[in-house]
């Protein structure tokens, strides 16, 4: 019983307090008058350069669609896989045949009337290589039938379908993989198709990739039976040409995988008290940080901007600041500790970027240490795309160094200065 009351006591001084709480001081407390308070800070940004990828996360991972195309250089070609179909002598021993097709479902295209792209399709007399590259020429026998040429720009999912030849299906099994029809999918090089792409769904047990035809067993059957398949595997590979290191440059490639550093120092003398007085060092290291972010602002005339939706940007920490424009090894890149998943998203038709780097300077401005003991100081950061090698887009911003007045970066933090 004495328990229960006091368990009372508390609850009713509880609600006392977050009664009294000030609605408009919710990043300070019921007993002062801290206001959170905002720092911009053009000059924290000094300079930094773009510069190759040292290593490539894997393509598998996070994958948006499959990649087929040509652009600047650099290619990708998928691969599907239909398996569990009857065997050749099954297929040939039906009485009727017909409607046989392959079935794709596009999610986008690069334009239309700029770059038209045809497709081709090639069966694979092999065994299957998740990386097309690595299939040898005289393995790939070309369906001459199903190339196809987009004739509009797809913008949204387009199912695309593609008549087989039966004699496709009537022999789909080759000796060196018996399992499974294995289908080749490049853009072609010829003669007036120049640059241009699509991306095609990924595959899985009831969406994406089909392969699907109408049958009849016997002459006696009256109606014609279905069969369809999805492919049970699909993978890509992009083959690319190195990009160079290019000081007084931020550009982001995914097509020619590019990464920025970004030689970030902010000025820790911009923090102050409720009375407007520097904060001394111990101080310092209690402030609250709200919120920090980085602002960049879009080059809008990049070309190959509009050749992806979305880009989605990592910043990531170093321990040294790079003596000179040159690779960052991707070991040498840490990412930040934080309660949240952090989201840094911009569409190809915004004008800027905002990077939450909220970790970033908590760490500076509380003396965060890496995993080893290093004391994490301002070196600069590193901002690394989410789709390398995942579309053919590209997205340059306005370097500190040569930005008119009102597209140059800054950082902009939200604080809270400590109580006591």
């Amino acid at each position: 019983m004495k328990n229960a009351r006091h368990l009372l006591i508390m609850l009713a001084v509880l609600v006392a307090v977050f009664g009294c709480t000030k609605k408009n001081n919710l990043t300070g407390t019921n007993w002062s008058d801290l206001e959170a308070q905002i720092i911009q800070d053009e000059n924290a940004l000094i300079s930094g350069y773009s510069f190759p990828a040292d290593s490539l996360d894997s393509i598998l991972t996070n994958r948006k669609a499959l990649l087929v195309g040509r652009w600047n250089g650099s290619e990708a070609r998928s691969i599907l896989r239909f398996t569990n179909l009857p065997a050749d002598s099954t297929i040939q021993n039906l009485h009727d045949l017909s409607n046989l097709n392959l079935e794709l479902v596009l999610l986008r295209s690069s334009e239309h009337t700029a770059n038209p792209i045809r497709l081709q399709f090639f069966k694979v007399n092999a065994e299957y290589q998740a990386n097309p590259f690595d299939i040898a020429a005289e393995d790939l026998a070309e369906i001459t039938q199903a190339a196809v040429t987009l004739d509009h720009t797809v913008i949204s999912s387009d199912t695309l379908r593609i008549a087989l030849p039966y004699s496709l299906l009537q022999n789909w099994q080759a000796n060196a993989d018996s399992t499974g029809l294995n289908i080749m999918i490049k853009a072609s090089d010829e003669a007036g198709f120049a640059d241009g792409f699509a991306e095609i769904r990924l595959s899985s047990g009831t969406i994406g990739s089909k392969i699907s035809y109408d049958f009849k067993e016997n002459s006696s059957d009256e109606a014609f039976s279905s069969f369809s398949r999805y492919a049970a595997k699909n993978d890509y590979f992009l083959t690319h040409q190195d990009a160079p290191v290019v000081p007084g440059e931020w550009k982001i490639s995914n097509y020619q995988p590019q990464r920025i550093y970004v030689d970030l120092q902010p000025d820790m003398t911009a923090y102050r008290d409720k009375n407007g007085n520097q904060l001394n060092p111990a101080d310092l290291k209690r402030v609250s940080i709200n919120k920090a972010e980085l602002v960049l602002h879009i080059k809008k005339d990049q070309p190959s901007l509009r050749n992806a939706i979305s880009y989605d940007f990592s910043p990531l920490l170093i321990k040294a600041r790079p003596e000179s424009p040159q690779v960052i090894l991707t070991t040498d890149m840490f990412r930040p500790q934080f309660f949240m998943t952090l989201f840094n998203i911009t569409s190809f038709t915004a004008d800027s970027l905002v990077v939450d780097i909220t970790p970033i300077i908590q760490a500076y401005v509380s003396e965060k240490t890496f995993a080893d003991g290093t004391l994490i100081t301002p070196e600069g950061i590193v901002l690394m795309s989410k789709f390398e090698r995942k579309d053919f887009g590209e997205i340059e911003f306005f370097h500190p160094l040569s930005a008119p007045a009102d597209k140059k970066p800054f950082i902009r933090i939200k604080y809270t200065p400590p109580f006591l």
